[in-house]
């Protein structure tokens, strides 16, 4: 009997217990490296998700904050525009269009209220505010009508004449080192 104990503890046992741990073991593995690659992709998924979202809130913002803007430049203009309005019906002619009247208001309001109205009164009667009119006899253009040796004399010689914010602008600049005495059209 000694024997078959022998015989059953070196032969028989080992080749029952191993094969069951083998089994078990690459079992584990992989699920273990399967959840791993799981938890990784995840992981991965979260963080793309987070950019996404912080993307979307950044674009919101800027929505936002450009819709605003706007807002504020067409309150801007729509009270350019009454303004322009009220100093032409005190002249008895029509007021500009609201972008011009805001050029002409921006440039001109830093100089008062008769600056502003003496500027409204010379656009209408020299370019009656288009900013692209040109005098053929003495080549004087934009809404102010600048003469190329006068325009070329201003701090806004760099820029268009035809451009009416830059017109305005030194339109307002020979003013108020001048006097309104460089026109002769006063309205």
């Amino acid at each position: 009997m000694l024997v078959w104990v022998v015989i059953l503890v070196s032969v028989v046992l080992p080749r029952l217990d191993p094969a069951p741990q083998q089994t078990v073991t690459v079992a584990v593995t992989q699920l273990t490296a399967f959840d791993r690659n799981s938890v990784v992709q995840q992981a991965k998924a979260q963080k793309v998700r987070a950019a996404q979202m912080a993307q979307v809130q950044s674009w919101s913002a800027e929505l936002k904050q450009g819709l605003a803007d706007y807002q504020a430049k067409q309150e801007a203009l729509a009270a350019a525009q009454a303004q322009a309005d009220a100093i032409a019906a005190r002249s008895n002619h029509p007021g500009p269009p609201a972008d011009i009247a805001k050029d002409i208001t921006d440039a001109f309001s830093p100089l008062g209220p008769a600056a502003l109205q003496w500027a409204m009164n010379v656009a209408w009667c020299e370019s009656r505010y288009h900013p692209n009119s040109v005098n053929t006899d003495s080549g004087a253009s934009g809404l102010f009508q600048f003469l190329p040796s006068t325009w070329s004399g201003t701090p806004y010689a760099s820029q268009s004449p035809f451009d009416p914010r830059a017109n305005a602008l030194a339109a307002a600049w020979l003013y108020s080192h001048y006097g309104p005495g460089r026109w002769v059209c006063q309205g």
